[in-house]
């Protein structure tokens, strides 16, 4: 009798466990890796679509060429869900978005439509992740979907990976995704940066993710070049590693002997310093630890050259950073937030300088505070290696 209860017992329990009711068969989906949108005639979008093709295979076999990862389809339509919906017609599967690692918006399409209506689909689809990389083309965003990657399976996750690498080994742009966008535009500023993509100036099939897109109002307005990018991370302090050139005389002067320092460490804090007086002032301190990778022209051979050649690398950080502001201010773009800084500190006095807050930013003053400290110098050796 008791045996029969539990044998009961047990059969009752396997109705209460979760099955695979709601199961997708691989063969059913078609996994998206990245996608590329342009604009098309009478003001249509132009999808194309990177599923990955999987293959039994890897490399060479029996002498057969390894074939190709991935298919891309193109569908355009007057909106971007509708031509998602099309693919099918194409592929035979419906789209699986959940891996999906990278959207490309190409420039035309990016400085007449603005960014966050167009994507408005992967804010609001429960598939995709709000953890997709975004970038803006030069020219079309579907011819770099169509280049074969070198050691990915897709050039999608080439594009993924470099965007990364670019961001955390030498900052010359920055790590961005759905999520930081959308903040970035639903802030009190509304400007926002995403990585810019394009081809080496010779025009080969060289891809290259440097440099931002500057977005206001969701609309493409223009980029910022790689050294400026450095620069802006360094005060944003998002800055993680890099290599920074340092003249052997005047800074300002043009080629000219340099020498490397690679950062190890960076730490910046910045303030506006008061609210009541203008024009708006901005303080900021950088705490920087370097080590040396190359030296031409500067000995480090007692405690006061290595004193003179920081402070050379301070001199350097900050007009690098001044120039940059300056930039930015000329282009009356606010890249760091300041006006979000403004709003936390007074709201009240926010809302009267909202509406003219890019010529309040354009007359604002930058004050830089830079220390540098050499931790390590790579050899025993505190001058040019081969020098006698």
């Amino acid at each position: 009798m008791f045996r029969q209860m539990r044998m009961s017992l047990s059969l009752s329990a396997l109705f209460v466990l979760t099955g695979c009711w709601d199961r997708a068969e691989l063969p059913e989906k078609g996994f998206v890796m990245g996608i590329a949108i342009d604009q098309a005639k009478g003001g249509k979008i132009s999808l194309t679509t990177q599923v990955f093709k999987p293959t039994q295979g890897v490399g060479s076999i029996g002498g057969k060429s390894p074939t190709v990862s991935f298919a891309n389809i193109t569908t355009i339509d007057s909106t971007l869900p509708r031509a998602i919906r099309d693919i099918p017609i194409n592929l035979g599967r419906k789209t699986q978005w959940s891996h999906t690692r990278l959207i490309i918006i190409g420039e035309k399409l990016a400085r007449e439509r603005e960014i966050f209506s167009l994507l408005e689909i992967f804010f609001r689809d429960h598939e995709p992740r709000l953890t997709i990389s975004i970038m803006i083309a030069e020219g079309r965003a579907d011819k770099y979907l169509s280049m074969k990657p070198y050691i990915e399976n897709t050039i999608s996750q080439q594009l993924f990976q470099s965007e990364k690498a670019s961001a955390s080994n030498s900052a010359k742009t920055i790590d961005t995704n759905l999520l930081k966008m959308g903040k970035q535009m639903k802030s009190e500023v509304g400007n926002a940066m995403i990585p810019y993509l394009y081809l080496s100036k010779d025009k080969t099939t060289v891809t290259n993710v440097a440099g931002v897109a500057l977005l206001k109002a969701g609309k493409l307005t223009g980029t910022m070049e790689p050294a400026k990018v450095e620069s802006l991370q360094m005060l944003l302090n998002t800055y993680k590693s890099g290599i920074l050139d340092i003249p052997c005389n005047n800074p300002s002067k043009q080629n000219q002997k340099v020498e490397a320092v690679e950062i190890v460490s960076l730490k910046s804090k910045w303030q506006p310093a008061s609210l009541e007086k203008l024009p708006l002032k901005v303080r900021a301190k950088l705490n920087i630890q370097v080590a040396l990778m190359e030296l031409s022209c500067s000995k480090l051979e007692t405690v006061d050259e290595e004193k003179k050649f920081a402070q050379k690398v301070a001199a350097t950080i900050k007009q690098r950073i001044t120039e940059t502001t300056n930039w930015l201010k000329k282009n009356k773009f606010d890249a760091l937030g300041l006006g979000n800084k403004v709003y936390k500190k007074n709201p009240q006095l926010w809302k009267q300088w909202k509406p003219k807050w890019d010529d309040r930013f354009a007359e604002s003053e930058f004050d830089i505070e830079v220390d540098v400290k050499v931790i390590n110098s790579g050899t025993t050796v505190g001058k040019p290696i081969f020098k006698k």
